[in-house]
């Protein structure tokens, strides 16, 4: 395919992203599956183009309007020929410089003096992550086998679990994977797991589980003690848990639906050593992967997810034994929903107090955005 048609695939492509709430990659695969006529390799180019688009939109709108470009894919594909690309960039304001919405620089403005930089970060692919399951491999046995097969894995520097590639591969059908030995997990991600601090024994509740990534990892971190309990409201995710938690060879892991609405008295097990509370977010630590999440919020929104992850707090503070910890945890860069929703929790809630907290983002830490708050009940 000539190069004009492929940029003419990837326009309509940014167009139907942009007018859809839908992540980019699912709305790119269903428009490949629609067009079988486009090879690997030519998907392969629309899709790093239209990424590229999404990840530096605020340079390619500024560059369509200054240089009267009616589409903004085609004025990306001229943008990054030009060779008076760092005058233009410099004659930006810095949230456009740095591809994010004013507001929200301003907001991580209230945690970092070098905000900018985290944004910029933010326009960088990420690598792929992986979790070795400790309690099948090493992460050196996991990292000679890859090497092996022609990858170049190294050692993340934050989960004694993490192994970094910044290759492209696909892993799906390699043996590792398939067997259970490595899950897919951003290394910040991981680093929830241990912020648990799991004990022999502990009965512990992912009280937000999803598809169980983190529950798995909490398997493994258990060495097979005590109880996992996976709870969600969302069946359609919650059934992958036992599947993946069957691969990895985890056998304490409990499933178990909940109903909208449903009373906490209602659940089968009432007290918990430890309660994990991963809660809905704005997802802005993942723009790395997601870009359009950057563009597609706003501020209600945020506040709207301030209240929900408030109320899961709330609700599943009753569930912690005494002296046990409730962990409360984002895929986030933003205050008003990571330091500022434990610190209004903790004020309604006086028999709990910060352990621990910690921010981690692809600036300063290499990883995807991320927070967690371990809380600790008298």
């Amino acid at each position: 395919m000539q190069e004009e048609s492929l940029i003419g695939h990837a326009a309509e492509l940014v167009r139907i992203i942009r007018k859809s709430p839908q992540p980019g990659d699912r709305i790119a695969s269903e428009f490949f599956r629609s067009k079988k006529y486009i090879g690997a390799r030519d998907r392969r180019y629309i899709g790093e183009l239209i990424f590229r688009v999404q990840r530096k939109l605020a340079w390619a709108e500024a560059y369509a309007k200054t240089h009267n470009i009616e589409d903004v894919t085609q004025a990306a594909v001229k943008l990054e020929s030009d060779e008076t690309i760092a005058d233009f960039l410099a004659s930006l304001s810095v949230h456009e410089q740095v591809n994010t919405q004013e507001w929200l620089l301003a907001e991580t403005e209230k945690r970092w003096d070098d905000a900018a930089d985290v944004w910029r970060a933010m326009m960088e692919p990420a690598p792929l992550g992986l979790r070795v399951n400790l309690m099948r491999a090493t992460r050196e046995q996991v990292i000679d086998e890859l090497i092996a097969d022609g990858m170049e894995p190294i050692a993340g520097e934050h989960s004694p679990a993490a192994v970094i590639i910044h290759q492209r591969v696909n892993l799906s059908q390699h043996r590792l994977y398939k067997e259970g030995f490595i899950e897919v997990q951003d290394e910040g991600s991981q680093l929830i797991g241990y912020a648990c601090q799991l004990e022999d024994d502990a009965i512990v509740l992912d009280a937000c589980a999803g598809a169980g990534g983190k529950t798995v990892q909490l398997a493994d971190l258990s060495k097979g003690k005590g109880t996992i309990y996976a709870q969600d409201i969302e069946w359609n995710r919650l059934k992958e848990v036992s599947k993946r938690a069957h691969k990895s060879g985890a056998q304490n892991v409990k499933v178990e639906l909940l109903h909208r609405g449903q009373k906490q008295r209602d659940r089968k097990t009432t007290h918990y050593d430890i309660v994990l509370v991963d809660a809905p977010c704005t997802g802005t630590g993942t723009v790395r992967r997601l870009p359009m999440v950057k563009w597609r919020l706003d501020e209600k929104q945020m506040k709207r997810y301030f209240r929900k992850q408030l109320m899961l707090l709330n609700v599943n503070a009753e569930l912690v034994v005494h002296g046990g910890f409730l962990v409360y945890s984002t895929c986030s860069i933003l205050p008003a929903e990571n330091e500022e929703v434990a610190q209004r929790f903790l004020a309604d809630n006086p028999e709990f107090t910060m352990d621990e907290q910690r921010q981690v983002d692809p600036f300063h830490h290499g990883t995807d955005g991320l927070y967690y708050a371990r809380l600790k009940k008298a």
